[in-house]
């Protein structure tokens, strides 16, 4: 939600306060695809210690994504609806090989002691926070996974709001800081690959990330929505659902 917000307000007044629900786009769905996987072999995993097969996962991932697309739609541009089965299909197959990746380069570095929990805290906010973790191991290695179109850079891990959060409520709960925070990103090429990018996170990131929660709930109690940069990439018709019925759209 803090995402959404930071990108376009307006957008998020749609989602979040008119309840307008547009489904995301098909790299969405891959991505929700292989979490479900790494979820399930990550919740096993804390007990049995062992990785599911490969191929148990894939059938989750794949599964998974056909249930989403099926049942909560898909969000694709009016330009590429003649291609709408082709993105479809590759999205399954991305779906597959990216698990498959994810099964051989990351799983087995993970033992997790936490795997998808979802912790809430209370920070004086007019709401609660809370957040679900994707893991965090015995060695307190908190890791969240992505999946991506191309490879992702350092500063990105460095400046993610969204292991601070996670971070954060994790610190909040277990009375301490992880070791190490990392985004782990399965990144869908012609031959997907792996990253690891690690961060630090502790009590300054934290109180950095509360300075912006405090001033979206001013805005949000205010009802101040503004939009985007008309220039920024994501305020389009190709990246954003909201963009034909949105007053600052610039339709030409």
């Amino acid at each position: 939600m803090l995402g959404m917000f930071l990108r376009c307000p307006a957008q998020f007044e749609f989602r979040y306060i008119r309840g307008v629900i547009i489904p995301p786009g098909v790299a969405a769905r891959v991505g929700s695809g292989v979490h479900e996987a790494a979820h399930i072999n990550n919740k096993q995993k804390i007990t049995s210690r062992q990785d599911l097969p490969a191929s148990d996962l894939q059938d989750v991932a794949r599964d998974h994504y056909v249930k989403l697309v099926k049942e909560k739609g898909v969000f694709i541009p009016k330009d590429q609806a003649q291609e709408k089965n082709k993105i479809l299909n590759m999205g399954l197959n991305s779906v597959v090989s990216l698990t498959k990746l994810y099964h051989t380069s990351l799983a087995p570095q993970i033992q997790p002691v936490m795997a998808e929990d979802r912790l809430e805290v209370e920070v004086g906010l007019a709401w609660p926070i809370s957040g679900g973790i994707d893991a965090y191991t015995e060695d307190k290695w908190l890791s969240d996974l992505k999946t991506a179109a191309k490879s992702k850079h350092q500063v990105e891990a460095d400046n993610s709001l969204q292991l601070t959060f996670y971070a954060g409520l994790l610190a909040h709960t277990t009375g301490e800081w992880p070791e190490r925070v990392s985004l782990e990103v399965l990144v869908n090429t012609k031959k997907p690959k792996h990253q690891s990018l690690i961060s630090r996170r502790g009590p300054q990131d934290w109180a950095n990330l509360m300075l912006r929660l405090k001033l979206m709930e001013a805005q949000i109690l205010t009802g101040l929505f503004p939009p985007c940069d008309p220039g920024a990439w994501n305020c389009s018709a190709a990246w954003c659902g909201y963009y034909a019925m949105c007053k600052y759209s610039l339709r030409r």
